[in-house]
């Protein structure tokens, strides 16, 4: 089975003989699928047979891991959003109104497919839920309509979301790149004080990355799993503490397969939302922060440096509306982006 698409600027042909692995990845990007035509050049070439993922020339053999096809679709995306590099991959949900693209910002957990959601049920259209590409020379945002994944079942006994995917119904003439109105960032300043989760997916249980993680002062390890070697890490908010992890995680990136963050649990829900206007530079500044990153298996890294991107993106946004919100209950968020919309 086969599947050609176009995303953004990058040509993608996918293969599998798992028709569930082409359906789950179909059921995300249909927006951009193309017709298939063997005389259409296509930038990355994806073939899972067997257990064996070939990107391009590059070869990954997942039989050792414990859900290989979740993890090849994870990788996937992975390469295909490396390969953008024309692009800032901004977290962050987009919606227009009247020509008016309005960008919302945010970090995982802060209820930003929530929002879109909410504001799509009120005749905004949706350009995206999650990804914002923020072309590196126009300026422009570019839609990016994937199904939007929205949390089921909060549980605030655990903080792990359960989300499920929401269809979205949209038409290609609605969508088309443009400039930002308004750039909106969701703040939790009630989550400082909880500690940062991480979930650690290793290729073994005897592997120096753990062993060199229990080195460092202040952090808590958590089995996940009983047999395959899932962890969880646990440490206070701290940037020193971050790096450390950082730094020792890459030293020994081929014991890894899979690092992500655990959203916190939001506890914001009683008060009402608050605004704050800002800068270009603090918002560009707050995007840096939650920005999408994602490292190639293929080809070497060619992204520019963290301060090199700070200064374009603060550039991009000199003509743009750039507010803080102090997140609160979903009523007054939306009325708060509303009123926010109705004075740019």
């Amino acid at each position: 089975m086969q599947q050609l698409y176009q995303i953004l600027n990058k040509t993608i042909s996918i293969q599998s003989d798992d028709p569930m692995f082409i359906e789950e990845f179909h059921k995300d990007y249909q927006w951009f699928e193309r017709t298939l035509d063997d005389k259409f050049p296509c930038d990355i070439k994806i073939d899972l047979h067997d257990n064996q993922l070939q990107i391009n020339d590059y070869r990954i053999d997942l039989s050792s891991h414990p859900t290989p096809k979740h993890y090849a679709f994870q990788v996937v995306i992975s390469e295909i959003m490396s390969q953008m590099n024309d692009y800032y991959l901004i977290h962050a949900g987009v919606v227009k109104m009247d020509d008016q693209v309005i960008v919302l910002s945010g970090p995982p957990g802060i209820g930003k497919s929530t929002i879109v959601k909410a504001l799509v049920d009120k005749g905004f259209i949706y350009y995206s839920d999650d990804c914002a590409p923020l072309h590196k020379q126009s300026g422009k945002i570019y839609p990016f309509p994937r199904s939007m994944w929205i949390v089921d079942k909060p549980d605030n006994t655990n903080s792990i979301r359960k989300k499920k995917a929401i269809p979205v119904i949209f038409r290609s003439d609605e969508l088309e790149p443009l400039k930002a109105k308004a750039f909106i960032c969701l703040i939790d300043d009630t989550s400082d004080d909880q500690p940062m989760k991480l979930n650690l997916s290793l290729k073994s249980t005897d592997n120096p990355l753990i062993d060199e993680l229990k080195q460092l002062p202040g952090i808590h390890f958590f089995r996940r799993h009983p047999v395959h070697a899932e962890y969880c890490i646990q440490y206070p908010v701290s940037k020193r503490i971050t790096q450390s992890i950082q730094t020792v995680c890459s030293k020994y990136k081929k014991h890894l397969w899979t690092m992500y963050r655990v959203p916190p649990i939001r506890t914001c829900f009683e008060r009402r939302a608050k605004t704050k206007k800002v800068s270009p530079h603090q918002m560009a500044s707050e995007i840096i922060s939650e920005m999408k990153m994602f490292e190639s298996w293929v080809t070497p890294s060619n992204n520019e440096t963290l301060m090199a991107s700070l200064m374009n993106i603060s550039r991009k946004l000199q003509d743009v509306n750039c507010f803080f919100i102090s997140a609160g209950n979903l009523i007054s968020e939306i009325e708060t982006i509303i009123e926010i919309i109705r004075s740019t």
